[in-house]
């Protein structure tokens, strides 16, 4: 196998720009017997096959280069091919340039100790060979890519480093795969990413990477990594070429290629930015046999400062989970060389800080098994929690218990038969590993809440030492629940007598956590002890109060709702006033939901005063199978009214239903029959003209004691108050006409009050809106009247022709029409007893019996 130097001219015509390749005369060692004679008379020794294959790559790699430029090819029978180019001393300034070729065949003992790219610009290129044939052939490397030049060089380009780094990974994984192209300024930078890769690549890749360092024809260059510059026709933006045909490497500001993640560039890369350039696998171990595999590159992280959590969570997702998944494997098992399980440690906690479980889970269940396997051969004790400060996910956290949780969860079990001192222990490691759901655990709470409430028994302080010791937040959540159960309703004594022993400050100290019931507990405790001493209703407000950034009472929770009423009254009863403000608090369903509805029946049917409130427990309770006749009629007239208050829908069922419900729940208190008038006015005050006569309303109101025309009145006047909706009604005559019909109708029966009523009703609407109308639509609601008899169009123009200035009658924001000293004084007409008639630019004052801002036809809940 003979290594052979050849040197060429290279020469390109100025006119035609066509390549003219000149072998040069070069001895060469001895050739050895069957090799193929002279080409074209140099003498050169070399076969004509190789030396077609020589001139080829020439002419594809060198001939638009400049000089200085070094490439390395790879010749179809597996041997290796450099070639230098350097400059015409003789004629400067030509575009000529002489070629030194290296010839290395397969198997020759050539570049065994150094890289081809450490020849770049090694001064021995220009050295003749020896004319004996003896001497080196090889060109000297003069160490311009030491290791610590391209420590620095990887580290001020990092986020380059990791990307070129994975697309030369994967010239190895895909013999067809994809040229890379370095695009850069300078060819020195170039020849700096050949020298990373060599440098990151095991021995045997680094020596048989091909590359060109500066190619101005890229397209046609055969090697593998091409380097280019500025001027070169190589179209970096150009989207089949970048992300498809080529790796591009962009350092001119282009996008380059997208990235495609692989493990082994990012641990390589990572250990660059670290300083320590990666080392090859040693021999004879099982990662020689894939020099890729990362196991070698994580151990030099770890003895690195790399391998801390902020260093390894830069990588990649699926990079990072192969490092996990090989640190978990090196805790498993221990050979000679693997990280220390102390360090697996402390990496595992600080890749939780940064990663999610199911990222950590594979290294935190083999440092875990570890651990509970020793501690089973030490009969279940161990010095710390086996999982204390490692990140398991609720996966793995199964596959623990299902593996270990049985074994620990049956120590529990025996060790709960004997005193509660000697739970701390088994408790723990159950809890750790079996969870809150093993029947040992859940034994032990029951025991645990059983002594805690006997505060003055001899085990209740060591109960308290065991959920010290213990400290699990999770046998803390049901310890606290637990006592919620059995001290709810009447109970809640039993949690009393505890809090005010010394042991109850176990509880207090874990109320953040506690269930509401037990936090209201120790909130009555508190409250109703000095120096407060609040009672009844006092107290029940107090501790039904939302908790900070809370919207809802713990009141409205039917079971703490049962609390809350044992612990504020007992067996007694509240006073008659506190009924709405209870339900107000809480609601009336959480009222029903605690079994305290019986307890507000009395309210229900003499609650001494209206409220809101009260509709709202009768809708709750109305169809409840507990209540008498008596109070479901009750229940239901409330409901019905207030239904038609807010709807005044089905207006002549609600009147044949009214009086049937008020004889079932009689006899009524007086407040609440004068409430149901008022939602019933309210109601009625919202019907259409129409449908006030046609369903019978307007005959049932007519005949109504003088509770119900009196909130009917007011309802309807309140409508007219408003000086916008005075003039909308103005411009609505049939409106008006249909109004003065059904009021002024004359029916077969009426109260003796009823006339008085509707003279009112007519002075105080339409009387308003008479005077805001013009002559037209006074017309318009002649016309409309017409429509029924000229007996209604004589009484309208009768009616309004008596329409004076009583300032019921009034034009709201107008002045009197009879200034003072002239005519009727101000104020005419003011009935003794009747709200003062307003000031003038005032709009009428709003009858007392409602509230501002009522209107009839769309009243408020």
């Amino acid at each position: 196998m003979v290594i052979r130097r050849l040197s060429y001219l290279l020469d390109r015509e100025p006119d035609t720009g066509s390549v003219r390749l000149q072998p040069i005369r070069s001895p060469e060692p001895p050739r050895s017997g069957g090799e193929a004679g002279v080409r074209d008379g140099t003498g050169s020794g070399a076969p004509d096959d190789l030396l077609a294959q020589v001139e080829q790559v020439i002419t594809l790699t060198h001939r638009w280069t400049p000089d200085g430029v070094l490439s390395c090819s790879r010749l179809p029978d597996g041997g290796s091919l450099l070639c230098n180019g350097r400059a015409d001393g003789e004629r400067p300034g030509e575009p000529r340039q002489f070629i030194d070729v290296v010839h290395l065949p397969t198997g020759a003992a050539g570049f065994d100790q150094v890289w081809p790219i450490d020849t770049w610009r090694s001064r021995s290129w220009g050295a003749p060979a020896p004319a004996d044939g003896r001497g080196e052939l090889l060109p000297a490397p003069e160490g311009h890519l030491d290791l610590p030049l391209l420590v620095r060089f990887a580290q001020e380009r990092g986020p380059r480093v990791a990307p070129f780094l994975a697309d030369v990974r994967r010239l190895w994984a895909d013999p067809a795969g994809r040229q890379i192209v370095i695009a850069e300024e300078d060819p020195e930078t170039v020849v700096r990413w050949i020298a990373l890769a060599c440098a990151s690549l095991p021995e045997q890749h680094a020596r048989e990477l091909t590359f060109v360092t500066r190619a101005d024809e890229p397209l046609d260059a055969p090697q593998q990594i091409v380097g280019i510059g500025p001027d070169s026709s190589f179209d970096r933006h150009d989207p089949l070429l970048v992300e498809h045909l080529y790796r591009v490497h962009d350092g001119l500001g282009g996008q380059g290629s997208p990235y495609v993640p692989d493990t082994w560039a990012e641990l390589t890369a990572a250990l660059w930015q670290a300083g320590a350039p990666p080392a090859p696998p040693a021999s004879g171990t099982a990662e020689a046999g894939d020099p890729f595999a990362p196991a070698t590159l994580v151990r030099q992280l770890l003895r690195t400062a790399t391998a801390s959590g902020d260093g390894l969570t830069t990588l990649h997702r699926d990079s990072l989970r192969a490092v996990v998944g090989t640190l978990a494997q090196a805790a498993r098992d221990q050979t000679q060389g693997s990280p220390a399980i102390e360090e697996l440690t402390r990496v595992c906690q600080e890749l939780g800080k940064h990663c999610a479980e199911s990222v950590t889970d594979p290294l935190a269940l083999a440092l875990v098994r570890r651990r509970l396997t020793a501690a089973l051969d030490q009969d279940s004790t161990v010095g710390q929690d086996p999982l204390v400060g490692l990140p398991l996910g609720e996966a793995a956290r199964g596959s623990l218990r299902s593996e270990f949780g049985l074994d620990f969860d049956k120590g529990l079990v025996r060790r709960i038969r004997g005193p509660v001192a000697t739970w701390a222990e088994p408790l723990h490691l159950a809890l750790v590993l079996h969870g809150d759901q093993g029947p040992g655990v859940e034994d032990a709470v029951n025991k645990l809440v059983r002594v805690l409430l006997q505060p003055r028994g001899r085990e209740c302080a060591d109960a308290v030492t065991v959920l010290k010791t213990v400290g699990h937040t999770g046998l803390n959540r049901l310890v606290l629940a637990r006592i919620a159960v059995e001290t709810s309703g009447r109970r809640s004594h039993l949690l009393r007598e505890l809090l005010r022993s010394p042991h109850g400050e176990w509880v207090r100290s874990h109320r953040d956590i506690a269930p509401p019931s037990v936090r209201l507990v120790e909130q009555a405790v508190w409250w109703g002890g000095p120096p407060h001493h609040l009672r009844g209703i006092d107290l029940f407000v107090k501790l039904a109060e939302p908790a900070p950034g809370a919207a809802v009472s713990p009141a409205a929770d039917p079971p703490t709702l049962e609390t809350l009423w044992g612990l504020v009254w007992g067996a007694d009863q509240p006073e008659r006033p506190d009924f709405p403000r209870i339900v107000r608090i809480c609601g009336a369903e959480a009222v029903l939901g605690a079994g305290l509805g019986t307890r507000f029946l009395a309210w229900l049917t003499s609650p001494g005063r209206f409220d809101q409130e009260l509709v709202d427990f009768a809708r709750a309770v109305h169809r409840r199978a507990e209540l008498t006749k008596r109070e479901r009629a009750i229940a239901q007239l409330l409901v019905l009214a207030d239904d038609f208050a807010r709807t005044s829908h089905a207006p002549r069922d609600v009147v044949d239903r009214v009086d049937e419900l008020r004889r079932a729940g009689s006899p009524l208190d007086v407040p609440l029959w004068d409430s149901v008038q008022y939602l019933l006015a309210r109601g009625l005050a919202g019907l259409p003209p129409h449908d006030l006569y046609q369903s019978g309303a307007l005959s049932f109101l007519a005949t109504a004691e003088p509770a119900l025309q009196r909130h009917y009145r007011a309802a309807v006047v309140a409508e007219f108050t408003d000086d916008a909706k005075v003039n909308r009604m103005a411009a609505q005559p049939e409106t008006v006409a249909d109004l003065f019909y059904v009021w002024r109708r004359e029916l077969n029966r009426t109260t003796r009050d009823w006339p008085f009523v509707v003279d009112e009703l007519l002075r105080q609407t339409l009387g308003v809106v008479v005077r805001r109308m013009n002559d037209e639509q006074r017309g318009a609601v002649a016309t409309r009247l017409a429509g029924r008899s000229n007996n209604w169009v004589q009484n309208w123009l009768r009616w309004t022709n008596g329409v004076g200035d009583d300032a019921d009658t009034r034009i709201p924001g107008q002045p009197a029409p009879h200034p003072p000293g002239q005519g009727r004084p101000p104020g005419g007409g003011h009935v003794p007893g009747q709200p003062p008639p307003p000031r003038p630019g005032e709009l009428p004052t709003y009858p007392p019996e409602y509230p501002s801002g009522y209107s009839p036809s769309h009243p408020p809940r």
